[in-house]
């Protein structure tokens, strides 16, 4: 069985490093812990079924388990040279929708306990001093704010506050906020960095003097420095708005230099360093791709009109001398659910088709989160069908209502909730499309959501509804649903080629869902599918295919890649 290392963790004195492996497709594993003092009494510890894990102090770990579901729901607390018997339950979560995640507050002074559904939080905070099976035999759990709907809200530790992130009071893209430590609840919180309408916070991170905010402004990315002592703000600039910014590791608390990552469609990750007292930024890494000059290529956004009205943002990334003939080969690339972005991220499967005069087009929908809350919610639930409205208005500009491109020489790909989307092609609008390629994708979801036994499906009810308890929730999956329409595409309809995956040991997407598809497929549809449809089964990953083995990742983007080109331009 292939074991990989999920997360490494040095205690805070750096005596002891703390490793978190992963059986294949499991996403849980072993803790293992070894020694850098050369203690003489010393005994290999190892925790089983562990989800995550965060060091509260030198001599204690916290670490969550999961359940059948796969849904993380209980905390533990563990003392450096005890049996894992001996362990203290700190937490257990019983609401099935929600599921625990820990963090260390960046001052160190608190473990964070984060139970979060899709649609709500709450937080409780542990005294980072606390070690298990010594004066008292349970810590002290201290709640911020009870669960209320639609409120979220993340938490972090200065001096004598907490701040905190929150879409509280209507900031539907989140704001920062501040309450004392003797007065944490609601009514107690300060405002402290609030931005317009259309910015949206993603993340933040505390220094002694400064915090840095990562969000978006207009859809596009933006770092904020914030100066704790005269409450001014300034933007960072960055060397590009068509990239993905990613926040460094930033461990020390204290320090004026903050770093992050930038990563674009046309260059590996980059490291910088941003000076936050001096103002200065400057790259301390990057990688060249050989033989490849990014000079020649170009990465722009548009806008297509949506069914509604909606203006629907597009990131091109092609050659910069491409001429329109209507015959360029596009990919179409999206995810569009639970509020993650469709990011221009550096993708080595992109590189063979650009310099093949391709053109790669992002489109973000509806149901991700590049423009925000609303833009998230506009696309889930009963008005999930946005997203897909949303692909096909940008798949029609694209193929007739433009000079870019036509039906023939346009893919689509999705994986696992974008394989739910492109595979929505299929039956929604299978004549806008020449070939999909499905990873690992969600193409089943009423059968998902009317078993609550599967992995996931109660904490994936506040996403896509309960057909179990709702008859609209049932019927509007049932409108979007690929495997449930896909013997309904109209005779004389010409069905795209498509290329599938399915992971043995996926346990988001379990193996039958993409298998029942191809199988619907073919059996419904012999005389339609004049292009091949393709099924590659994983015999030995999960969710993430070889994600960890550079050679099954480079194998599995060659033979996709090999399959879009053949049917497009049918040579390679």
């Amino acid at each position: 069985m292939n074991v990989t290392i999920r997360k490494v963790l040095l205690s805070p004195d750096h005596t002891i490093f703390a490793y978190n492996t992963e059986r294949e497709g499991m996403e849980y594993g072993d803790l293992h812990f070894k020694d850098l003092h050369n203690r003489q009494d010393w005994e290999g510890e190892i925790l089983q079924d562990v989800f995550n894990f965060v060091w509260a102090n030198d001599q204690t770990v916290f670490y969550t388990m999961a359940n059948e579901q796969l849904r993380p729901c209980k905390v533990y607390a563990h003392r450096i040279g005890t049996e894992q018997s001996e362990d203290v339950l700190v937490y257990d979560e019983h609401d099935e929708t929600a599921f625990v995640d820990i963090t260390s507050t960046k001052d160190s002074k608190f473990v964070t306990i984060n139970s979060n559904s899709l649609s709500s939080s709450e937080i409780r905070v542990v005294d980072a001093s606390y070690i298990p099976n010594t004066a008292s035999i349970t810590p002290s759990l201290t709640l911020i704010e009870p669960r209320q709907p639609g409120l979220e809200y993340y938490v972090d530790h200065h001096h004598d506050a907490f701040y905190i992130l929150t879409n509280a009071h209507g900031a539907t893209n989140f704001k920062l906020m501040k309450a004392q430590n003797h007065a944490i609840g609601m009514p107690h919180w300060q405002d402290i960095i609030t931005l317009e309408p259309t910015d949206k916070i993603d993340d933040v991170d505390l220094f002694q003097d400064h915090i840095i905010v990562y969000g978006r402004r207009d859809g596009l990315p933006m770092v904020l420095c914030y100066n704790i002592t005269d409450q001014s703000t300034h933007q960072i600039p960055l060397p590009s708005s068509c990239c993905v910014v990613a926040p460094g590791s930033n461990l020390d608390f204290t320090t004026h230099q903050v770093r992050f990552s930038i990563t674009s469609p046309l260059s590996h990750e980059a490291t910088y360093e941003y000076d936050m007292v001096e103002r200065q930024l400057k790259c301390i890494r990057s990688q060249a791709i050989q033989s490849f000059d990014k000079q020649n290529y170009t990465c722009s956004q548009i806008h297509v009109e949506s069914h509604d009205g909606q203006r629907i943002p597009v990131t091109l990334i092609h050659p910069k001398n491409l001429s329109r003939t209507g015959r360029n080969p596009i990919l179409m690339r999206s995810y569009g659910a639970y509020g993650n972005n469709t990011d221009p991220d550096f993708r080595i499967e992109h590189f063979p088709l650009l310099e093949r005069g391709w053109t790669i087009a992002l489109a973000h929908v509806r149901g991700g989160g590049e423009l925000g809350r609303q833009w998230y919610e506009d696309g889930k639930l009963d008005k999930k069908l946005n997203s897909f409205k949303d692909f096909i208005s940008v798949a029609k500009f694209l193929g007739q209502d433009s000079q870019w491109s036509s039906p023939e020489k346009i893919a689509a790909l999705g994986t696992s909730a974008g394989g739910l989307l492109v595979g929505g092609m299929a039956h929604l609008a299978p004549q806008l499309f020449k070939a999909l390629v499905l990873r690992v994708p969600f193409v089943d979801p009423l059968s998902a959501m009317l078993n609550p036994s599967l992995p996931l499906t109660s904490v994936e009810v506040p996403e896509w509804g309960d057909p179990l308890q709702d008859a609209p929730a049932y019927d509007w999956i049932m409108q979007y649903s690929p495997y449930d329409n896909v013997a309904q595409v109209a005779r004389g309809s010409r069905l795209p080629a498509m290329y599938v995956t399915a992971g043995m040991k996926d346990q988001r997407v379990l193996y039958w869902q993409p298998l029942k598809f191809v199988a619907r497929l073919r059996h419904h549809h012999q005389d339609l599918l004049t292009s091949p449809v393709l099924l590659n089964i994983d015999l030995d990953h999960g969710h993430f295919g070889g994600h960890s083995e550079q050679d099954v990742r480079l194998s599995e983007a060659a033979s996709q890649v090999t399959f879009l080109i053949s049917q497009l331009q049918q040579t390679l």
